[in-house]
């Protein structure tokens, strides 16, 4: 859970990480390694997305609060 601006930035950041590794791995991997690499990724990614959508979801107020 992101509980303020510093981490929301932290989480961004860690969703372009994953994604620039997602992007690399798709270029050097097979489809089928590709594929069982980039599954946990994916959740990892997705999960922090959602964590991402939730903190800027809430008010300034709710945001504070915890």
């Amino acid at each position: 859970m992101i509980a303020n601006d510093q981490q929301l930035q932290l989480a961004q950041a860690a969703v372009e990480n994953l994604q620039r590794v997602l992007l690399a791995a798709r270029k050097v991997h097979s489809p089928h390694e590709y594929r069982l690499l980039a599954a946990p990724i994916l959740l990892e990614l997705q999960q922090r997305e959602q964590d991402i959508l939730a903190y800027l979801s809430q008010t300034e107020t709710e945001a504070v609060r915890g």
